[in-house]
């Protein structure tokens, strides 16, 4: 069942709640690339299979609580301005350091980049294209997963978060579905709309679709024991 909101506000404020209520207890073995099986911080609340619509999605409704100015730099580094270059550091991480410091790699590079997964194979240009071209089609879809990701399972190394996004044309109007196989609610689930809303208003300014609803599915959407207080 897919929960229907008119806002992101509204939205927010009931994930919260659903997630208080219903979360389930998990203690994962790694976070990250991290081992943090025998560490009690890392005691989890978690939704399985949660899935939202928002029917009139603004993302300049979250810049008042996304990380700034990191979004914003990380927005241009994924596609607005910088379209089919595989960035790898990039800029936007400086923004956050205290986030993504430790991730780094020895050389100085991060194991992936969700800009240098944009820019695979040119993405989000053909998907413009075929949107204007096709956009009755049911095969719209911006790919984040790789499946070498399998080979890096088990804490040996870091995997998106994120898996896709399924952009459809109905009733005249530009619909995207963000799906995403982990999502941390308390430090994360509003940048990644964020990303996900300003997607969709980008492909509506590119095609000339007025934007439409905006969905998402969680394959885990949970809040770790640290992160709790404030929260709920």
């Amino acid at each position: 069942m897919t929960r229907l909101f008119i806002t992101i506000q509204e939205a927010i404020s009931e994930i919260s709640r659903d997630l208080a209520e219903m979360g389930i207890a998990v203690h994962p073995n790694t976070c990250q690339d991290k081992n943090v099986a025998d560490n009690p911080d890392y005691d989890t609340l978690e939704l399985q299979n949660y899935i939202y619509t928002i029917l009139a999605p603004k993302s300049s409704d979250l810049e008042y609580k996304v990380s700034q100015p990191y979004c914003s730099v990380e927005w241009e580094e994924r596609v607005e301005g910088m379209e089919g270059i595989p960035t790898n550091p990039g800029e936007s991480w400086k923004q956050r350091k205290d986030v993504w410091e430790p991730l780094l790699e020895k050389d100085g590079t991060f194991s992936y980049t969700y800009p240098e997964r944009f820019a695979a194979y040119n993405q989000v240009e053909e998907v413009v294209r075929r949107i204007k071209e096709d956009p009755d089609s049911r095969q719209l879809y911006l790919s984040i997963w790789d499946p070498k990701d399998i080979t890096k399972i088990g804490g040996r190394s870091r995997i998106p978060c994120s898996i896709g996004y399924l952009i459809q044309c109905r009733e005249g109007r530009l619909d995207l579905t963000y799906l995403q196989r982990s999502c941390d609610f308390a430090t994360h689930m509003v940048n990644d709309m964020f990303f996900a809303i300003r997607l969709l208003e980008y492909l509506s300014r590119r095609t000339g679709l007025p934007v439409g609803k905006f969905t998402h599915w969680f394959g885990s959407l949970h809040v770790f024991k640290k992160d709790v207080e404030g929260v709920f």
